[in-house]
């Protein structure tokens, strides 16, 4: 991910505008990885200002792929969290942008969630 995911441009803006990155080296700080049950890596936890995990992705993942699985992951944080206004803007997102990504029926039945 490193050399692929990580560096693309759309990647690099929705980190920097929504979330706050934390780069942990499993082999050299193995509390964290026991905190968080980290068995392979790569693994990205999105947790919440509280330091709840609300979504966990496990492998490789390419820009389109990993893009829209961070906007459902900031979707379901601000689900848990009553922001309900705030979760639809980044799964509808997910829908419009990326119909096709893995995230896009999770995050069209978390709208259909809300909806109801």
């Amino acid at each position: 991910m490193d050399t692929v995911t990580y560096p693309d441009s759309r990647t690099v803006n929705f980190v920097r505008n929504y979330m706050i990155p934390l780069r942990v080296n499993v082999s050299s700080a193995p509390s964290w990885a026991s905190r968080f049950v980290i068995q392979y890596t790569p693994t990205v936890i999105t947790l919440d200002e509280d330091g709840r995990e609300h979504h966990r992705t496990v492998g490789f993942l390419p820009a389109e792929e990993f893009l829209p699985d961070l906007m459902l992951a900031n979707g379901k944080a601000f689900i848990q969290n009553r922001r309900t206004a705030k979760a639809r803007a980044f799964l509808e997102r997910v829908i419009r942008d990326y119909p096709r990504s893995r995230s896009a029926q999770a995050a069209t039945e978390l709208v259909r969630k809300l909806r109801a």
